[in-house]
């Protein structure tokens, strides 16, 4: 059961909503929290019941060790020591599930063994709430966590909206909206517009992303099935899985914010019109933009801090401090967030391309180095953007490799003889890159659209308050039909087997 199943919208919704304004009305809010946990525990154990326990136990456990850390609060190195116990545990559970296989491949290629793979299933979302957790661990060591009970707490970790493919909520911004709660659970006008919102993300993953994912897959296939590639059809397959990913995890990104925000719960920003970014750092701030923010505040910032006293402590040169402030501390990190994409080289490799660009542009402004023109900015952005999402989709690094040389120096690929051109529809492509592109670049993005009543926990950002103009939601009967109309549109176009990409990281 995805969100964008019938199942989901037209059972499990309607049913969990009447649950949550029943319970209220029997037990306030305490009661309507605590059907949350239920109906999020029915959602995740329709994966499986053994992947529901993995995460009860792991909601308990960081639990306990996050009280008994603020328990420690006067005892600093114990409470250190719980911290690094409880980050430990953590990750040897996520290395165990989705990281064994990848790490007996590397062994095997080392020693020349033969051992074989584990039989394991990835629990779905193991790396969101895994992180979500040791964030709250890291808090609570810090002094930044209000104690509450086990209820609350379960909430925040495993809210179904946010469980298997984020976004990576920060406790404060949860917990405290779960504090002296007065106001009602059933609110029309927080219902229409959390509806809204879940209904823009539908029709952007059933409609545009899965309308676009053939042509994607059409090209890596065929490629991997060794056809041969023109430089227009590596270009058309590499940009319509850059826009099938785009309209995919945007999509997920808003039906969560919409879900979170009809069961009373603001969650954050998740995605700000990233293909709009006119430079690498500028793209990283509007995609996935609180993984970036969980790795920039727990990875980037303490390695350049710690960069920054060993510079002084050796009276660095302004070369060797930047290496040691931005260049290693963004290589790392992104080392860091390719791999948690995935088990397997070419996360490895696209954590590096993103690590060298950050470094790259981190470097240009430490030098004072004239900024490009936006279009040239842009034009640089995206092709490191596309081309590091060649690298994510491709199974192999051979596979990637042979794509992007199609797309940057065709001349080195010639193909054999005997090898046949990837069956492409180019022109209907052409077409579908082009209008979803549009689509991108000129029009609103979600929140914007529904910026007069903000659906985040994080405070409006500038890039909110651009006008949407006749997009911009109201209470109007030519917006609910034509929201209606798309509605439908979504609904029509809900297809079988599609699953979101996030789902297989």
């Amino acid at each position: 059961m995805v969100f964008h199943s019938f199942e989901f919208i037209f059972v499990f919704l309607p049913l969990a909503y009447l649950g949550f304004v029943v319970a209220h009305r029997l037990a306030g809010w305490t009661g309507a929290f605590r059907f949350l946990i239920a109906a999020s525990l029915v959602f995740y154990a329709q994966w499986s019941a053994a992947f529901a326990a993995i995460l009860v136990v792991s909601v308990a456990a960081n639990y306990w060790l996050g009280n008994q850390i603020m328990s420690h609060s006067d005892r600093p190195d114990r409470a250190w020591t719980l911290l690094l116990l409880g980050i430990g545990i953590n990750l040897a559970a996520l290395g165990y599930f989705k990281y064994s296989n990848f790490l007996i491949d590397i062994t095997n290629q080392l020693t020349g063994a033969g051992a074989s793979h584990i039989r394991l299933l990835l629990p779905v979302g193991i790396s969101f709430y895994t992180f979500v957790q040791i964030g709250y661990l890291v808090e609570a060591y810090n002094g930044r966590v209000v104690r509450v009970g086990l209820d609350k707490y379960a909430l925040f970790a495993a809210f179904f909206p946010c469980v298997t493919a984020g976004p990576l909520v920060l406790q404060r911004e949860m917990l405290e909206q779960m504090q002296d709660r007065r106001d009602a659970a059933l609110d029309v006008q927080r219902l229409a517009v959390g509806l809204t919102m879940f209904g823009i993300g539908l029709f952007k993953k059933v409609f545009l992303a899965d309308s676009i994912g053939p042509f994607a897959n059409t090209v890596f296939d065929g490629a991997a099935a060794g056809e041969s590639l023109s430089v227009a059809i590596a270009w058309l397959g590499a940009v319509a899985y850059a826009l099938q990913l785009y309209f995919d995890f945007s999509g997920y990104s808003d039906m969560a914010l919409g879900l979170g925000l009809i069961f009373g719960l603001k969650l954050p920003l998740n995605f700000d019109s990233p293909f709009k970014a006119t430079s690498i750092s500028d793209f990283w701030r509007r995609w996935h933009m609180t993984m970036t923010r969980f790795f920039t505040t727990y990875i980037f910032t303490p390695l350049a801090m710690r960069g920054m006293r060993s510079a002084g402590g050796r009276s660095a040169g302004r070369f060797e401090r930047f290496i040691l402030t931005g260049g290693v501390p963004a290589l790392i990190t992104f080392l860091i967030a390719g791999v948690w994409h995935g088990a397997g080289w070419t996360f490895v490799v696209y954590g590096i391309i993103h690590g060298v660009a950050i470094a790259i542009n981190l470097g240009w402004r430490e030098a004072r180095l004239p900024q490009p023109p936006a279009v040239v900015g842009w034009l640089l952005t995206m092709a490191v953007v596309v081309s590091g999402l060649v690298v994510f989709r491709a199974p192999t690094l051979d596979l990637a490799g042979s794509i992007l040389a199609s797309m940057w120096v065709p001349f080195l690929m010639a193909p054999p003889e005997a090898a046949a051109l990837v069956a492409l529809d180019q022109r209907t492509a052409l077409a579908t890159i082009v209008l979803l592109g549009a689509i991108v670049l000129l029009l609103p993005n979600s929140q914007q659209i529904l910026h007069r009543h903000w659906v985040s926990s994080d405070a409006m950002p500038a890039t909110a308050r651009v006008a949407a103009g006749l997009m911009a939601w109201r209470p109007s009967l030519g917006l609910s039909l034509g929201l209606a109309a798309t509605f439908a549109i979504a609904i029509a176009s809900i297809g079988a087997g599609t699953t979101f990409v996030y789902y297989q990281f």
